[in-house]
């Protein structure tokens, strides 16, 4: 494909997304679905260059306030022209109204380019929708914040957890070295980071089970829920079960590992990961009342990974920002509660319950936890202790930790009950 294809693949991708309810990632792959004739190599550069708009999505959205339609076609084109510092005879060349290309420009189009503005609000300029600053200066503080809104809109490294049932950090390394850039991590000991490239889920390495992809962050969750070989985990909310995998690697395949999810479709893929990395111990299982009731106060551990808004993800889902809501973030609150609180009857007495997000906002992280303590005095929270890290929480951010946006509270029940 050549540039001028590319480009149209993304604005027809963009009023897609614009019209759908969807994240980016399904569309694209729904968009490749129906269109095979676009190899891997063009599928990786649409992939890249949407993304990129969607990293400077709010300063574009601000650049093309006044349009009314054609909302693809036209974030294209400030991104051009703005962003990539085409003239707009440039401009013209990739809309040339070949077959491939995109139509070409009309006169109003080229007064638009001619005439954007030269300046954008602070909120445009970092990428954030003006509502969320409220939030986010809350999370960061004055100090830090400029720094870890830019740190945001940063494309993330792909950190690698080692599958310790059946592989080590040293084979894996040994492994890639040779196509790729590999580094340690400052916190978990499972972690390594591929600073160079991009490491697709078919290759040979993640088939067979040594790795998977996952961000540090998000094994330090599963470190700091301290599961033993022997003990009965729950993961309440396991979706495609990342923090299941690693859960089981702590637990060396000894014990019992629940793999809950409301939707037992989800768990499908689940099913698949487990199987690859050789795991034994782990029951998939659709969250029933009945299921809840055999279990009450029976697990030593018991994982909440809530649903969350995923600010502290938006390096990976730059995407997620264009269609979150106030009415979202309140409703995500209300949800994340009432799963606490069905999950805490799994929790044995003297058990724990860990309770995360990939939020980076206080009313979903400190604040929700202190509700829980509230409504629970049976708990109380432990601080994290971890081999490189200790805090009353995990708080982790991209600017500070070089990690998506994760938090972690953990709750210990009485065993005076």
């Amino acid at each position: 494909m050549q540039l001028e294809a590319r480009v149209k693949s993304s604005i027809e991708l963009l009023d897609i997304f614009f019209r759908s309810e969807s994240p980016f990632d399904v569309v694209l792959a729904k968009y490749f679905q129906h269109n095979k004739w676009i190899g891997a190599n063009d599928r990786r550069a649409v992939a890249e260059f949407t993304y990129s708009i969607f990293r400077k999505f709010e300063k574009i959205k601000f650049l093309t306030s006044k349009i009314t339609n054609d909302f693809g076609r036209f974030f294209v084109l400030a991104y051009l022209k703005r962003e990539k510092c085409y003239s707009i005879s440039q401009i013209e060349e990739i809309f040339s109204g070949r077959t491939y290309a995109p139509t070409k420009l009309s006169e109003f189009e080229k007064r638009f380019l001619d005439n954007l503005p030269s300046e954008v609000p602070s909120y445009a300029e970092l990428n954030y929708p003006v509502w969320l600053e409220p939030y986010f200066l809350k999370a960061f503080g004055d100090e830090n914040f400029s720094n870890e809104m830019q740190a945001l809109n940063e494309r993330a490294f792909v950190d690698l957890r080692v599958n310790t049932l059946i592989s080590s950090k040293d084979e894996v390394k040994n492994l890639l070295q040779k196509d790729f850039e590999i580094t340690e991590t400052e916190y978990s000991d499972t972690c390594l980071r591929i600073i160079n490239g991009r490491i697709g889920r078919g290759h040979p390495i993640i088939q067979k089970g040594l790795v998977e992809i996952q961000d540090e962050g998000s094994q330090l969750i599963a470190e700091a829920c301290h599961a033993s070989p022997g003990d009965t985990v729950v993961d309440f909310c396991a979706g495609a079960g990342g923090k299941t995998l690693a859960l089981a690697s702590y637990m060396q395949n000894k014990g019992r590992l629940f793999a809950l999810d409301k939707f037992a479709e989800r768990l499908k893929f689940a099913q698949q990961r487990l199987k690859r990395a050789q795991v034994s111990n782990t029951f998939c299982q659709e969250i029933t009342n009945k299921w809840m009731k055999r279990h009450e106060q029976v697990a030593d551990v018991v994982l909440v990974d809530a649903p969350c808004s995923g600010s502290g993800t938006w390096r990976r889902n730059p995407d997620m920002r264009a269609k979150f809501k106030p009415s979202d973030l309140k409703e995500l609150i209300k949800v994340q509660a009432d799963i606490l609180a069905s999950a805490q009857k799994l929790v044995k007495p003297g058990g724990r319950l860990i309770y995360s997000t990939c939020s980076v906002f206080k009313e979903e992280d400190e604040e929700q936890a202190q509700n829980f303590l509230k409504q629970f005095p049976e708990f109380f929270a432990k601080p994290i202790e971890l081999n490189h890290y200790n805090g009353d929480y995990l708080k982790l951010s991209p600017f500070k930790n070089k990690t998506d946006g994760f938090f972690a509270a953990v709750f210990q029940k009485s065993s005076k009950i």
